[in-house]
């Protein structure tokens, strides 16, 4: 009886998920189409649609807004209740903490930014300073604290699988820091954090998901390289801590010195300070810049097409650097489609052909794709990350949110 009882229960929320994850991804959706889409039957969608209607999390049009839709009874459309709810959206980079409040139907209410020397803070100064820049965007949003229901935040640097704590940042000198703990403390809430890499290849796979489906990699060259990857239509974590730390495969043993301490990574030779140091003619044993900002790569990019011999060496070494890298998971995986994002978008016009070139070098890619049906690697370069980054939380934060509203009530 009790086994009965459990895979009814079970039923149920699976059904209510699919309902919720299909008008998710549609917006607005009727009854009709909902079955359709789902697979479920009219009675199960007609029962379960009601029952969320009733528990506030979908709407239906305003009264008097349903038009007859010629014989029987009119088409109407059901839409997710943007008063069900709202989740925060934060980002943790160099210098600079966002946070956006959003309601359950995805609409943007409020966001406040605030800037912080990440290099020189103190756990405590951040943990206030995440705190205020939460408080802040509700504020601007008019919105009670009760009304939020979730917190998902992007942070450079190593995650744990769980989500609970920053373990490693380039950008800050502290380590181990209990984010989740500081946030669910102060406004009571599930929170979680998540490398921003992980949360932009996600955006792109929600945006765009015939583009980016099943197998792609977004990486992220700017302050340094990450990369988020999904294999078989899902996001490849480790099994302790989140993100694929690609900026850190070691491109050249005992070479130029990487912001994480060793020697040789990819991102040494590929991040802005990597390029700016070697387009400045200094020793690969010099330190990282804290900063370099794009109109300093900008120029680097304009020396390279003026005939400035070193500037063109660091950008082409930046592009080996990125394709050796890929070559070498392509040695592991069939090639996958890439997206390039930030700072590389800048340098494409040179970094283009030497990642290509790099790849080439590959004899296991140039035995993957000797057919003409398969095309060749293909490489996207999208400018900004920050808007992706911002997606990615805000879909993790309402897919959470999805999750919560498929448990049916008791």
């Amino acid at each position: 009886m009790w086994g009965a009882a459990t895979r009814s229960d079970e039923l149920r929320r699976n059904n209510r998920s699919r309902i919720l994850a299909a008008v998710r991804r549609k917006g607005q959706m009727s009854r009709t189409d909902i079955s359709r889409e789902t697979g479920l039957s009219a009675a199960t969608v007609s029962a379960i649609t009601s029952d969320l209607i009733a528990e506030n999390v979908l709407i239906g049009p305003a009264r008097g807004d349903v038009a007859a839709n010629g014989r029987g009874r009119p088409k109407v459309d059901l839409g997710l209740n943007p008063r069900a709810g709202i989740v925060g959206a934060m980002s943790f980079q160099l210098n600079a903490i966002s946070a956006a409040i959003v309601d359950y139907a995805g609409v943007p209410l409020a966001d406040s930014a605030l800037t912080i020397d990440t290099q020189r803070a103190s756990a405590a100064m951040l943990r206030k300073a995440l705190a205020r820049c939460m408080r802040d965007a509700l504020a601007s949003a008019g919105t009670p604290h009760a009304r939020l229901r979730g917190i998902v935040i992007g942070i450079q640097g190593i995650a744990d699988i769980d989500g609970t704590k920053l373990i490693w940042s380039p950008v800050m000198k502290e380590r181990n820091l209990p984010v989740r703990s500081w946030l669910e403390a102060e406004f009571d809430v599930p929170v979680r954090i998540a490398n921003e890499c992980d949360l932009i290849a996600r955006a792109l796979n929600w945006g765009d998901p015939e583009t980016f489906a099943n197998d792609f990699a977004a990486i992220l060259v700017a302050h340094g390289v990450g990369m988020g990857f999904f294999r078989r239509g899902g996001p490849v974590n480790g099994s302790h801590t989140s993100g694929t730390e690609f900026g850190h495969m070691v491109y050249r043993p005992d070479g130029a010195l990487c912001r994480c301490g060793a020697r040789g990574c990819i991102e040494a030779y590929a991040a802005d300070y990597g390029i700016k140091r070697r387009a400045s003619r200094l020793p690969e044993t010099s330190a990282p810049s804290n900063s370099v900002s794009a109109q300093e790569i900008e120029a680097i990019v304009a020396a390279a097409l003026a005939g400035d011999a070193d500037a063109h060496a660091a950008i082409e070494e930046a592009g080996r650097a990125i394709g050796t890298g890929l070559a070498n998971l392509y040695a592991l995986t069939d090639p996958f489609p890439v997206a390039l994002i930030g700072s590389a978008t800048i340098t494409r016009q040179l970094l283009e052909p030497a990642i290509r070139a790099s790849i080439s070098q590959s004899a296991v890619v140039r035995n993957a794709m000797p057919s003409r049906k398969r095309p060749g690697i293909v490489l996207h370069f999208i400018p900004n990350d920050a808007p992706l980054v911002r997606q990615g939380c805000v879909m993790r934060a309402l897919l959470a949110l999805d999750d919560q509203f498929a448990d049916p009530p008791s």
